[in-house]
């Protein structure tokens, strides 16, 4: 069982929260106004259900509709302002730069100090390539906000937005600077430089913080992370440590270090730091089920069970751990108990094929073929470039001594991806079996010119072939 890659822990909640509640005033307060078009009635609504609405449209990016609703609200109350910012946005949205621009400078007439609309302007500027006059309007915006880290943040957020990743680092270093507690923006700095693949940079960066404070948990933190991502687990699992000496509450660091203590290999130690993040931060599911997977990989499947269980009792859809309790059902030879849950995780995450690719073998193994072999025409149909799909859905139908249909299968698959040099030997397998050698020396040739490594994938399927003399001299004739 694969274990779950998380940088940071997040308790899955499915208690309805005061946001659910607001979600349901703003849909209701939408289709009342869009009644009220239909209808070409009139109806009441104050300025700031109607910036709701708006807001309703933009994150559905129904632009035409968001304009719409802030010309309406314009007419209604002229005195208010947020309309014309709102205009503004949904023009740059749109591309209209030059309207936003002009709609800005009518509202900095009446507010020419307001942070605001010098960050609006900014954005509109970056996007319009201008950065000269763009960097002056967000210059501008700080000298005149009264929260300077926030307005730090939205401009390094912009150059984030316009790919420009040297400059958001350079915004974010200041909000370090002026605020070395900032969890937000050190991990914003390392997701810069993760985009632009400089990881590099970033381990310098986060050394030369750590020289000046080397008690700088987040500088150490996030160091871990960018050494996880590099691969390099040791110095990862170090840096979680030195985090940790630090500040033994850092659950964040626990939960990493954790899953680099995995990709180590070492369970163990990685079962005794997730067990820690569960008594720290309290149970959760991801936690739960990243444990299990330790004891999976132990053949401890008794514990694996309990844990992955446990996952799933905090969150009923989280499908990785319907799907482990399946692997230990397996392994153990409960084949009944493990279609059963693995059926329940492709049902909740019906697009993975990894969960449907096992569900057909243990439905073969189980003496089911028939759904075994549905169950691969679904991967087929879904993604018929699935190698795996086609080369058990023929070796099904071979075993069932319908060769014929097994060859067909493997030739349309071969339509597909005719360089795929595991079709071209399982192809070999087939061929012999119904006498026709010339055709399976053909695709030997074939596969031996692809890949000559993997010709032992013949002698896996067929051993038989070993004694065969055609086999043999073609196998040495193509040796590098």
């Amino acid at each position: 069982m694969l274990v779950i890659g998380v940088i940071f822990v997040h308790t899955i909640v499915s208690t309805m929260d005061a946001d659910d509640f607001l979600d349901e005033d703003v849909t209701s307060n939408v289709q009342r106004y869009e009644k009220m078009l239909r209808n070409k009635t009139q109806d009441y609504f104050d300025a700031e259900t109607l910036e709701s609405i708006i807001e309703f449209y933009i994150n559905k990016d129904k632009l035409k509709a968001a304009l719409e609703v802030i010309y309406y609200g314009e007419n209604l109350y002229s005195y208010y302002t947020s309309f014309g910012v709102k205009k503004a946005e949904v023009f740059v949205m749109m591309g209209k730069f030059e309207d936003a621009i002009a709609e800005i400078e009518r509202l900095e007439l009446y507010e020419p100090f307001n942070a605001e609309l010098s960050l609006l302007k900014g954005e509109t500027y970056l996007n319009m390539e201008e950065v000269r006059e763009a960097e002056e309007c967000f210059e501008k915006a700080l000298m005149h906000t009264d929260e300077r880290i926030d307005t730090l943040f939205e401009i390094a957020y912009v150059y984030e937005d316009c790919d420009l990743y040297e400059k958001a680092i350079y915004y974010f270093d200041i909000i370090i600077k002026e605020n070395k507690d900032n969890e937000q923006a050190y991990y914003e700095i390392a997701n810069c430089y993760d985009v632009i693949g400089r990881y590099d940079l970033c381990i310098e960066y986060y050394d030369k913080l750590i020289n000046i404070d080397p008690f700088s948990t987040n500088a150490w933190y996030n160091l871990g992370v960018i050494y996880t991502k590099m691969e390099q687990y040791e110095k990862s699992v170090d840096a979680f440590d030195y985090c940790l000496a630090i500040d033994d509450d850092f659950v964040a660091a626990r939960f990493n270090k954790a899953n680099a203590l995995v990709e180590l290999d070492r369970f163990e130690d990685a079962i005794e730091e997730y067990i820690l993040t569960i008594d720290k931060e309290g149970p959760d599911s991801i936690t739960y089920c990243n444990l299990a997977g330790c004891y999976e990989r132990l053949n401890e499947n008794v514990l694996a069970r309990e844990y992955y269980k446990k996952a799933t009792r905090i969150n009923p859809n989280i499908a990785e751990a319907w799907f482990g309790v399946g692997l230990t059902y397996e392994k153990e030879g409960f084949m009944k108990e493990a279609i059963s849950y693995f059926k329940r995780a492709a049902l909740l995450e019906q697009d993975n094929p990894e969960y449907l690719l096992v569900l057909a073998e243990a439905e073969y193994r189980s003496g089911n073929p028939a759904e075994a072999k549905d169950l691969y025409k679904r991967l087929i149909e879904s993604d018929p470039t699935m190698m795996e799909a086609w080369l058990d859905w023929s070796f099904i139908e071979f075993m069932e001594e319908d060769p014929e249909l097994a060859i067909g299968l493997i030739c349309e698959a071969l339509k597909i991806d005719y360089d795929c040099h595991q079709y071209h030997y399982r192809l070999v397998s087939y061929l012999y079996a119904t006498g026709k050698t010339k055709e399976a020396l053909e695709h030997l040739d074939i596969a031996l010119m692809i890949n000559f490594e993997d010709h032992f994938l013949l002698f896996e399927l067929t051993p038989a072939l070993q004694n065969v003399k055609e086999i043999l001299t073609a196998i040495e004739l193509n040796r590098p």
